[in-house]
Formats: structure tokens, sequence, C-alpha cells
């Protein structure tokens, strides 16, 4: 009986296989070749989105490289202009103390000119105040008769006056 089954099925077994070659035959002759490219399609869009998406990343590594290497330019940079002008200050302070120090010069030396020009006129002055001094003393020596207690008076008085002046 199983013989009889199954010698019963063969045309039905014949027919759903022929049918199967036949429908397959159709979905490769029509399906399968427009299904197929549509997914080779979306596998080589998929592919270059990968691929972009690569070499995207790629160009962003590289970018963030270049950053990196400008950032540490510009901090080498900056740290360069930081000593230029910290070389220029020290440069204008020393500038600045050499030309305070040439003008406190030039004002001793002005001052000390003053001094001895004041001196000189002092010195003249006081030269011309004992001259002075001298010929009165001479004329009041002339009116009077000279002796010796009124000479030691005299010569007291003019050291008194002297001492005065001085």
């Amino acid at each position: 009986m199983d013989i009889q089954v199954i010698l019963n099925a063969v045309p039905e077994i014949f027919t759903q296989l022929l049918a199967f070659l036949i429908v397959l035959w159709i979905l490769r002759k029509f399906a399968f070749k427009p299904i197929l490219g549509i997914i080779d399609q979306r596998r080589k869009v998929i592919e270059d989105s990968f691929s972009d998406i690569d070499r995207k990343k790629q160009d962003l590594e590289n970018l963030e490289k270049d950053y990196r290497k400008k950032l540490e330019n510009i901090e080498q940079e900056a740290r360069g202009k930081i000593q230029e002008a910290s070389n220029i200050g020290l440069s204008l302070a020393r500038d600045i103390q050499e030309k305070a120090r040439l003008e406190s010069q030039k004002l001793i030396e002005h001052a000390q000119s003053e001094i001895d020009q004041d001196l000189t006129q002092a010195r003249l002055k006081i030269r011309d105040e004992v001259v002075e001094l001298s010929s009165l003393m001479t004329e009041k020596i002339i009116r009077q008769k000279l002796n010796e207690t009124e000479h030691k008076k005299l010569v007291e008085q003019f050291i008194k006056e002297m001492e005065k002046v001085g």
C-alpha cells in the first residue's frame, strides 16, 4: 500500500515539480534579474556609503591632525611672541633706566656748576666785603690817633665783623 500511494502521488509530484520549474524559470527570466539587480545596486550603494564614510572619517582624522599641528604651531608662535614682547619690555626698561641715569647725571652736573658759580660769586662778594671792611678800618685808623689799646679794640671789632660775614 505504501507503494500504491507513492505511485498514485507520482503524477501529482511530477505536476508540482513541473509547475515549480516553470515558476522558477519565469522568476529567473523575469524576476530574479531585476531583483538581483536591485539587490546589487543596493549593495553597491551601501558599499559606496561605507567607503564614503571611511574616506570622510580618514579626512576628519587628517583634519584633526592638521588642527592639532596648527594649534601646536600657534602655541609656539604665542610663546615666541610673548618672549619677544618680554625682551622688548626689558630693552625698553634698560633704555628708560639709561635715559634716567643720563638725565640725573646731567642734573647733577648742572647743580654742581650752579654750586660752583654760587661759590665763586660768594667768594667775590666776601672779597669785596673784606676789601670794603679793610678800607673802612684803614679810614678809621687814619682818623683816630692810634694807640695800642685802640688798635687792639679795632682788630677785635674787625674780627667780630668778619665772623658775622662768615
